[in-house]
């Protein structure tokens, strides 16, 4: 289940990337969906795996309609700054599956924002999708710590 992550030298590869951070964290969430030790944590994360995909679904069609022609290096973003947890395999232990999804999260948040830092102007029209996905993996982070009490 680790993903491969490209090296990031360019606007495809940057949203290669981003397409597989955003899967990591719906496998990781999948996974520790076998592991829960409830229905309502079954159910949320669940939820995440959900989002995940329809993100992956929607950020593949807005890479094909923004990427035509973008050809810029990108210099500033750098794969070993996102890794670790991200292309790690999934933990399989109980809470244990939930700090690395907690992480993967805050991981792919922070790489959303620094995506969108870097090629805001390459994005044009699609750069909301980006700040809203980095919210929303923020606040799924928030709320499984607050739900792991």
């Amino acid at each position: 289940m680790a993903h491969q992550f490209p090296e990031i030298v360019a606007y495809g590869s940057a949203f290669r990337f981003a397409l597989e951070a955003e899967q990591a964290c719906a496998d990781f969430a999948a996974a520790a969906g076998v592991l829960a030790p409830d229905q309502a944590w079954r159910e949320k994360l669940e939820e995440i795996v959900c989002t995940h995909d329809d993100r992956v679904q929607k950020l593949t069609v807005a890479r094909q309609e923004v990427s035509d022609g973008v050809l810029e290096p990108i210099r500033a973003l750098h794969v070993k700054d996102y890794l670790g947890t991200l292309d790690a395999e999934p933990v399989t232990s109980w809470p244990a599956a939930i700090d690395q999804l907690v992480q993967a999260e805050e991981d792919t948040a922070r790489y959303h924002e620094d995506f969108l830092t870097q090629c805001e102007k390459m994005l044009a029209g699609k750069a909301r999708a980006f700040e809203k996905s980095a919210q929303q993996d923020r606040a799924y982070a928030a709320e499984l710590r607050k739900m792991l009490g």
